[in-house]
């Protein structure tokens, strides 16, 4: 028992070491490339020293030799920073920053039991490199970037862009009239001084006990296991405040009837309360996805010889773990556009009396129960009459119909399967294999995309996505005998038309709504193929997905209300158009519509 006990023990520390060295690698990542921008910060330059110590250390408590290897060389490097005797250049950086990508293939040695499957002589040679003579002419090539040249662009996922210093290179070497002797001694002994205030400065066993004591680490299974049951719950409250509604109107007058009104009330206001609670357990910050963007700005824009400034604003915001999780793939790609196809290169900027350097802008915001993910940059922005001419090649429209199109119609064809009005392919774009890819994972989320942009002056995309997928607000709509839940974060409006208001292209009902022409489907006829005449005035519901939009016909809306998603099993199996079902307060199950196989449904008609 005593060594199975052991075994656990070492697991649990192993485990542990593993989740604070990703955190440590996840801001070497970001403060190295804030280091470029900021080469006389030392307090910045201090805190790498610091990651880079404690992974040392620890690695080598638990017999990591390679992790504890590179990490020795790379605290040399920036000990030598610390006191000057090194320049922080885009060289240097390149290396450090190279060393960090080498640092994550160890840690997935580790996990993967393949301890030593990485060679690192290429890498410790540059560190020792730059050690010694302060610098490498020509850049580093990242070790990331390194392997994913043997890569499709579609496997490729991080690569990363470059923010150049603007602040002047300090010269913090200083001369000496020292002998060549007195100078090693004094080196050596400065050396352990400055290691030895890294170490008093790290914070203690005290102060880390403090920190664990004051957080707990839950599965994700425990968490998914309390949703489900809030779900059940909020059930129940839906079915106790409908009962005590319809028992209020018939025994309102009755004695001692306020009682149960005000415990249905208070069981009401709990449950909500309970549920905001759990979901924000599953709450995770944007900033653990915004995070990496900075070194992919950096690396890009340092490949492709442009300036480019990224500024990050919303980090904070919060949104459920399996939304931030689907979330990176398609930030990453709009990112790269941005980079590659936005910015123009520093010379053009000028003739067109921009500054050199670029901007682009990564935020995100809560709007309601949405979460809003903002990707602008000054750029040149979209070319209107190219789209037009690409789709026209394509085929995707004809020269009259494309004249009818609104802009947004008309960049809508940007998010077509291998779409692309890049005039060369690079590594980093031009396949048209980017957009579709995003429009896709944003459907999955049950999100929203927009773009707009102004020729000469940028782009921004606009993403709009759900806080959570478990529970969502719907609105509950009737289409003969059957009552529907669609999910609110979707719905755009509602409007009434009369008949002579829709007309028909191809065969098909649409109406113009402002400056858009609205495809409208039935839907009962989309979902079972029933088929209703209507007259006088027609109730529809603009629904949103990603960048397209649909009307649906309903006979009436009932309201909103916050609904359980539940899976049906074997029972529907993978019924397009349907995500699953709920039961409402009087027990009866209703459907729940899942948009993105209804608008599969409608374009398959």
């Amino acid at each position: 028992m005593g060594t199975e006990y052991e075994l656990d023990e070492m697991k649990a520390i192993v485990e542990e070491f593993m989740i604070e060295t990703n955190e440590i690698v996840d801001a070497l990542d970001a403060n190295l490339v804030r280091l470029e921008n900021e080469p006389n910060n030392l307090e910045l330059l201090n805190e790498i020293f610091r990651g880079a110590h404690t992974m040392k250390g620890t690695s080598g408590f638990l017999g990591f030799d390679q992790l504890t290897k590179i990490t020795h060389k790379m605290e040399d490097v920036l000990n030598r920073l610390r006191k000057g005797d090194i320049k922080v250049t885009a060289g240097v950086m390149d290396v450090l920053l190279e060393a960090v990508d080498y640092v994550k293939l160890v840690l997935q040695d580790i996990v993967d039991k393949k301890q030593g499957n990485t060679n690192l002589d290429e890498i410790i040679s540059k560190l020792k490199k730059v050690y010694d003579e302060g610098d490498i002419a020509g850049g580093a090539k990242t070790a990331t970037s390194s392997a994913a040249e043997s890569k499709p662009e579609s496997a490729v996922v991080q690569e990363t862009p470059k923010i150049k210093a603007e602040t002047p290179q300090p010269a913090l070497t200083t001369e000496s009239s020292a002998t060549p002797t007195e100078t090693a001694v004094v080196t050596a002994a400065e050396e352990m001084k400055t290691t030895e205030t890294a170490v008093a400065n790290a914070p203690t066993k005290k102060d880390l006990q403090k920190k664990v004591d004051s957080t707990i680490r839950v599965g994700v299974e425990r968490l998914d296991s309390l949703v489900n049951m809030v779900g059940e719950l909020v059930l129940g409250r839906n079915a106790l405040m409908q009962s005590s509604m319809i028992l209020q109107q018939k025994y309102e007058a009755e004695k001692g009837f306020e009682h149960l009104t005000q415990a249905a009330s208070q069981i009401n206001f709990i449950t909500t309360e309970l549920h905001m609670a759990i979901m924000k357990m599953r709450m995770l910050q944007v900033g653990s996805v915004f995070s990496k963007f900075p070194r992919v700005v950096r690396d890009l824009s340092r490949d492709l010889g442009k300036e480019i400034d990224l500024f990050i604003s919303g980090e904070d915001t919060e949104l459920d773990k399996s939304v931030i999780e689907e979330i990176n793939d398609p930030l990453v790609h709009l990112v790269r556009n941005s980079v590659d196809h936005g910015i123009e290169d520093p010379e053009e900027r000028e003739k067109k009396g921009k500054p050199r350097r670029g901007r682009v802008d990564l935020s995100a915001y809560q709007e309601g129960n949405n979460i809003i993910i903002e990707v602008k940059d000054d750029g040149k922005g979209m070319d209107i009459v190219a789209i037009k001419k690409k789709a026209i090649e394509r085929g995707l429209a004809t020269e009259d119909t494309i004249e009818r199109l609104t802009e947004r119609e008309i960049l809508s064809f940007i998010f077509q399967p291998g779409f692309s009005t890049a005039v060369k392919t690079t590594n980093v774009s031009g396949r048209g294999v980017g957009m579709d890819v995003v429009r896709t994972n944003i459907e999955k989320l049950k999100g929203t995309i927009e773009l707009s942009t102004e020729l000469g002056k940028g782009s921004m995309v606009t993403i709009k996505l759900p806080l959570t997928l478990a529970i969502v607000q719907g609105l509950l709509v009737s289409c003969g005998n059957d009552i529907f839940a669609i999910p609110l974060t979707s719905v755009k409006e509602t409007v009434v038309v009369s008949n002579s208001q829709i007309k028909y292209v191809n065969q098909k009902p649409v109406i113009r709504l402002r400056d858009t022409i609205l495809p409208l489907v039935e839907l009962t006829n989309v979902l079972f193929e029933r088929r209703i005449e209507r007259e006088g005035q027609i109730r529809v519901v603009v629904v949103g997905l990603a960048d397209k939009q649909l009307g649906l016909i309903v006979d009436s809306l009932i309201g909103q209300e916050e609904v359980v998603i539940k899976s049906m099993g074997e029972y529907l199996g993978n019924t397009p158009g349907i995500a699953g079902a709920t039961i409402m307060g009087d027990g009866r199950v209703r459907l729940i519509i899942d948009l993105s196989g209804l608008f599969n449904l409608v374009l398959k008609s």
